[in-house]
């Protein structure tokens, strides 16, 4: 039988993200299987190996972390299982036989990463490994729940406005880019663009030390002026500019991220997901009915919906406002751009306007159709 499993290395120093990995910590003292959900770009991954590598000597066997991310056969799923844990794959016994054996007897910390592709493959491993296995607890990461009985599932949110600048200015200066105190309310305001997402705000750090600031400066560019000037980028949905069939090296991670929750996506989900990207703001069940159904839609469809992609870590329920949902601006963009190549853009940008018309008027919408 292999070894104790190699530790999970313990991610960069996190940034306000405390609270998530001690919750957790707590979920897993008492739950074999806890999911940790949320947007892509969040930081999932980041949130759940620091916590496993905080937990991995509470295992006699340690922590095992095994990346699904480039896993496209879910049949293969056992295999790269075996794989990790170097248990040769010689054997007459199922795929499934052979990792459960290995694994009855042993006390260890699973890590499966990026679960949302396999999703079933991976609910169906789940059970029967910790079925098997009486000493094997799992930690997943995925977008959305396994859905496995005895889950936990702890949904992470975008980081608090304080926790999120903190981030963009140690990035900025890790890339060579000090951000002084007066420029302060502007990288505030990039960040509450970005929707305070971990990996956007990253992007975005480091976009800002290639904006060549030796040249930029020699014209008379200040620190200040590139940071006004990148916000004015995100204005224009600088992240999504280019067809999201080429997309741009520098967002290649993010724009995957996003076009990978579109293919999870049914072509209902999809096209909702595209509507709903000309709201700029909060909007409730009702106003999506209003200007998104029609009949490709149904108000039923568009009900449906909503409920789906908050599940697929799409929409985001907002927490202050019960009822109330939003696109965040990522997602949002990447919605438009296909809103855009369905040929609906027009259309549903003028239904937008006229239902935040009618609303101002305190009319409804349809009765002003």
């Amino acid at each position: 039988m292999p070894g104790p499993a190699s530790p999970v290395s313990h991610p960069p120093e996190l940034i306000g993200r405390a609270a998530e990995m001690a919750a957790v910590r707590r979920l897993l003292d008492s739950r074999r299987l806890v999911t940790v959900t949320g947007l892509p770009g969040v930081g999932k991954t980041a949130v759940s190996m620091a916590a496993a590598a905080a937990a991995a000597g509470n295992f006699a066997d340690g922590a095992l972390l095994v990346r699904l991310d480039t896993l496209r056969d879910e049949t293969l799923l056992p295999h790269t299982i075996m794989a990790t844990l170097q248990v040769p794959d010689r054997f007459t016994r199922s795929p499934l036989e052979v990792l459960t054996s290995q694994l009855r007897d042993r006390h260890l910390l699973l890590v499966l990463d990026t679960c949302e592709h396999l999703l079933g493959s991976c609910a169906g491993l789940a059970m029967a490994l910790l079925t098997a296995c009486p000493k094997l607890q799992i930690l997943a990461t995925s977008r959305e729940p396994l859905r496995v009985p005895g889950e936990a599932e702890l949904a992470i949110r975008p980081l608090l406005l304080r926790d999120a600048l903190a981030l963009f200015v140690q990035r900025a200066g890790q890339a060579g880019v000090a951000v002084a105190a007066q420029n302060r309310a502007t990288a505030a305001s990039i960040c509450v663009q970005l929707d305070k997402l971990p990996l956007a705000i990253e992007l975005a750090a480091g976009e800002l030390a290639r904006n060549e600031a030796a040249r930029n400066e020699a014209a008379g560019r200040t620190p200040a002026d590139r940071l006004a000037d990148l916000l004015s980028h995100l204005e224009a949905d600088y992240d999504f500019a280019h067809d999201p069939g080429q997309p741009a090296a520098r967002h290649q991670t993010l724009r995957a991220a996003i076009g990978w929750s579109h293919e999870l996506c049914t072509p209902a989900e999809r096209l909702l997901w595209a509507r709903l990207s000309v709201f700029a703001g909060p909007f409730r069940l009702p106003d999506a009915q209003d200007v998104c159904t029609t009949s490709q839609l149904s108000d039923e469809v568009v009900t449906a919906g909503l409920s789906l992609l908050t599940e697929r870590s799409v929409l985001l329920a907002d927490e202050r406002t019960p009822g109330e949902y939003f696109l965040p601006v990522i997602l949002r963009g990447y919605g438009r751009q296909m809103l855009h190549r369905l040929g609906e853009d027009a259309e549903f940008k003028e239904r937008y306007r006229r239902w935040q018309d009618t609303r101002r008027r305190g009319r409804g919408f349809r009765a002003a159709n």
